[in-house]
């Protein structure tokens, strides 16, 4: 009996010491349809307004990529949304790769599109150009994807061409993520990429040490 008791106090104690919740592998989306990594609820809420094909968007993700997510989202302080934001026409073929697969799939994948970016963003040939200009849809995008070496980057986070295919060819989202550039040039400041909104204001910084620094800040106030 004397066994069983210990055992049980033990359990008893263990229960009361729960471990924390990891929460950089939940995934949700706003009301907008952007996605959304870590405590929905979180009290701090920052939003990233990212080009794909923007080179200070790729320095912000090999920067402080992992550490955002370390420190900020995971433990649950922080809920992160990136929203995706038009610069050219390669920013609408790579954000249809990026939103690919469910939703649990686009955090990697927009991480796997910007750490590399360095081995994919490059001009086009002129014969290149000319594909990437051609007035079917689904050619141009395909074509951009092949030229860029993207089907085969993808391929290695297991997407087939033919599904990267299916997603490359969601004209309507492209739509839609046309509107929210729009609304967030004309309406909310955004003049440039990478920006950020904290809880709900434009902040005036655009590199991962000054980010880091607000975000450091900013926590101060709810711990």
């Amino acid at each position: 009996f004397g066994l069983i008791a210990v055992t049980a106090a033990a359990l008893l104690t263990g229960a009361n010491q729960p471990r924390a919740k990891d929460w950089s592998s939940t995934v949700t989306l706003s009301k907008a349809g952007y996605h959304v990594r870590g405590n929905p609820d979180a009290a701090i809420r920052l939003v990233e307004y990212a080009a794909y094909s923007c080179p200070h968007c790729g320095i912000f993700e090999m920067q402080g990529g992992d550490e955002l997510t370390a420190r900020f989202i995971k433990p649950g302080a922080v809920a992160y949304e990136i929203r995706p934001f038009f610069l050219n026409e390669i920013d609408k073929t790579l954000s249809l790769i990026a939103y690919c697969g469910p939703p649990a799939k686009f955090f990697g994948n927009t991480s796997q599109l910007l750490k590399y970016q360095h081995e994919w963003l490059r001009s086009p040939t002129r014969a290149q150009a000319q594909r990437w200009t051609d007035p079917d849809w689904n050619k141009r995008v395909q074509a951009m994807t092949e030229d860029l070496g993207l089907y085969a980057m993808m391929e290695q986070r297991g997407f087939k061409r033919a599904e990267l295919n299916k997603c490359l060819a969601d004209e309507a989202l492209v739509a839609e993520l046309q509107k929210g550039t729009e609304n967030a040039f004309y309406n909310e400041g955004v003049q440039g990429t990478p920006a950020f909104q904290l809880n709900g204001q434009l902040l005036p910084v655009s590199t991962w040490p000054a980010l880091r620094e607000v975000l450091v800040a900013t926590m101060k106030g709810f711990v």
